[in-house]
């Protein structure tokens, strides 16, 4: 068993230890794509660095969103900056980190991963202020 580059989801991803099968003059792993499509969203969940435009797009087609129904989410008012960060392809969309927060806490909440949330949980939780705010100032 050898190292495959596979490009079946977008972007290349590095398989080791699986096995292959040669067609038509190519070798091809043989895996189960959809646990492939599992372990990859989880690892893009965790992966310590931005996402592609490539990764973005992969993300909202294994969640099952179009890009109007992730602009939605994310409190777009229209789809264009989700198509313009999809763009990008292999390069960083260039979204702002608090972003890419909300879009990995949304992952973490489709596959109910319990242990990503609370690494934001200083964020999560909103506190009211009080009723008679006082300030000093010297």
């Amino acid at each position: 068993m050898k190292k495959i580059r596979y490009n079946g989801l977008g972007f290349p991803i590095d398989l080791e230890g699986v096995k292959s099968r040669e067609f038509r003059g190519e070798t091809l792993p043989d895996i189960n794509h959809r646990e492939l499509e599992d372990l990859v969203f989880k690892t893009l969940l965790w992966l310590p660095a931005h996402f592609s435009g490539a990764h973005l797009s992969f993300v909202r087609g294994y969640m099952g969103l179009s890009q109007k129904e992730f602009a939605t989410l994310l409190g777009l008012k229209t789809h264009t900056t989700i198509s313009g960060w999809e763009s990008k392809e292999n390069r960083a969309t260039g979204m702002q980190g608090t972003t890419e927060v909300v879009i990995r806490l949304l992952m973490a909440e489709f596959i109910k991963d319990d242990c990503f949330a609370p690494h934001f949980k200083e964020f999560l939780e909103v506190t009211h202020p009080p009723k008679n705010l006082e300030m000093k100032v010297a």
